[in-house]
């Protein structure tokens, strides 16, 4: 392997380059040349475009250096296995992974300058310690090497896992499913009923807890899931409006666990008679209109980028009257409806008038 010295100027970044760096990563990037100088050499092409090291690369330029140690690929390379051995050199590194007690160890035997130019910052030393305690892995694996724990005493509904579906389609796992070191389930059996009915996601993000699953606690993994948070008090009329207002924008509740039926039971019982005086009105305020013979109700979504375009628009439309203009949403009807039209209604607690 012959190493050349190739000046910073002459340099180029790889344009497909898959891996990012952010501030931080060129700064520890820099910190490592600074104390220890180069002792990798970047990988290039013979047009000087970087195959592996745009991270080094960015950090030269950051600390002012004039060139940088280069290895240039085989000439009879073609494209395809440059781009190949790019990703290769970037994949290969997620490939393997740190012995955390034997890391926290050899880090606590370093001083802070010593810690600081590994690329390790005082918070992930701080949540080595904290994975000493109680420690997890974040990964992904075949949904079908899960298993229900046998003490699960939650049930999932069909229409529980239709919201959970439409979540996921939408939102992603925002929520990571948690296992013990057997792979059984402690929190999220809804979650994977939910993904083997899809039938479309074969593997799935987890928390592995290095515990037993029939541990004491494992056991409480798996109620508290389930209870802590229904130890919380619930504004129903905040929610009423929250779900009103994902209702206007975007036509369907699905995915929050609540169905235009159950909005409606909600309002009708989380207000006074001033407000909603029976569940007819309580149906119309939804936008549910089965006990009437009404028209179907069309809308248009128009978003702004600013207020400023919001105000022109209202002023070259000459729109004069809105029902509802709460922060950045405002609605109105096209013609305007009476304001005393219970569908326009919204909720406001006791405190508030």
């Amino acid at each position: 392997m012959n190493t050349e010295k190739v000046k910073i100027d002459e340099l180029k970044f790889d344009p497909d380059n898959v891996r990012k760096h952010d501030d931080n990563s060129i700064k520890a990037i820099a910190n490592s040349l600074s104390a220890f100088g180069q002792r990798k050499p970047i990988v290039i092409d013979q047009t000087n475009t970087v195959i592996a090291g745009n991270g080094t690369l960015k950090a030269g330029i950051y600390l002012g250096l004039k060139e940088l140690d280069c290895v240039r690929v085989p000439d009879d390379w073609s494209k395809e296995k440059i781009k190949a051995f790019a990703i290769a050199d970037n994949k290969t590194h997620d490939l393997s992974e740190f012995d955390n007690e034997l890391l926290l160890n050899t880090l606590q035997d370093l001083n802070e300058f010593e810690i600081e130019v590994t690329g390790f910052e005082a918070d992930e030393l701080e949540d080595l310690m904290m994975f000493k305690k109680n420690p997890f892995k974040t990964i992904k694996i075949d949904i079908n090497e899960l298993k229900p724990h046998s003490k699960n005493y939650q049930e999932h509904p069909e229409d529980q896992l239709e919201h959970i579906i439409n979540s996921i389609n939408t939102h992603g796992f925002y929520r990571n499913i948690v296992i013990a070191k057997d792979f059984t389930i402690l929190a999220g059996h809804g979650v994977v009923e939910a993904v083997k009915k899809m039938g479309t996601i074969k593997r799935v993000p987890v928390i592995k807890l290095d515990i037993e699953s029939d541990s004491v606690q494992a056991l409480k993994v798996l109620t508290s899931d389930n209870e802590i948070s229904q130890l919380a008090q619930v504004n129903d009329k905040a929610l009423t409006n929250l779900l009103k207002e994902i209702l206007e924008l975007d036509e369907s509740i699905l995915g929050t666990g609540y169905n235009e039926d159950q909005l409606s039971a909600l309002a009708y019982t989380s207000t006074t008679k001033n407000e909603i005086g029976n569940k007819q009105d309580a149906d119309d305020w939804v936008g549910i209109f089965e006990h009437e013979q009404r028209p179907e109700i069309f809308s248009v979504v128009v978003k702004f980028e600013s207020e400023a375009d919001r105000v022109k628009f209202v002023e070259e439309k000459g729109i004069e009257n809105f029902h509802n203009q709460r922060g950045n949403v405002w609605s109105t009807y096209y013609p305007f409806r009476d304001k005393d039209d219970v569908s326009n209604l919204y909720l406001v607690d006791d405190d508030e008038n």
